[in-house]
């Protein structure tokens, strides 16, 4: 064919075939006249096949650009989701990590504490066996040297020595 012969297009009909195939669809009378009026731009050569896309084509392409983007919309809220999860997550163990960290310091203090209250105590406590331990000395001591003094003295109160002396041995 040539460049006439695309311009003026066979209708096609009675045996003849068109070069183009041709499909019945039905319209809707609001956009009739468009149609119409598109069908008859091709016939007149207005409307090449290699031009750019009609606006149906056009509002396809937007619609399948549209669907991609509400699906890479809900990818992304459910990947936010999934972050502030994992930041919620990560913020609870830090909480957990500062409470950890704290009742450590609580326990160290505690220690510290606990140690220097036993080292008090057994300090304490060896001073006083020491102190007690001269006191009952000195005691002793002078019950021994009163048993000694009073030799004369009655026999209640030698009997009530030696059970003291008993007593602290």
């Amino acid at each position: 064919m040539t460049t006439n012969e695309i311009t003026v297009k066979p209708k096609g009909g009675r045996g003849k075939r068109a070069d183009y195939n041709t499909v019945q669809v039905r319209c809707p009378e609001p956009v009739k006249t468009a149609v119409v009026n598109l069908i008859d731009q091709w016939r007149l050569g207005g409307i090449q096949q290699s031009e750019q896309p009609t606006e149906l084509m056009e509002l396809q392409a937007e619609i399948e650009a549209l669907k991609q983007l509400n699906k890479n919309l809900n990818t992304t809220i459910e990947e936010l989701r999934k972050r502030n999860q994992e930041l919620d997550n990560t913020l609870e163990i830090n909480t957990l990590k500062a409470e950890l960290t704290e009742c450590k310091l609580n326990l160290n203090t505690s220690i510290e504490t606990i140690e220097q209250i036993n080292l008090n105590t057994s300090i304490e406590t060896t001073e006083l066996s020491n102190l007690n331990t001269g006191i009952a000395q000195q005691i002793k001591d002078i019950l021994e040297d009163a048993l000694t003094l009073r030799a004369n003295a009655g026999g209640r109160i030698k009997d009530a020595i030696r059970q003291v002396l008993t007593l602290l041995e």
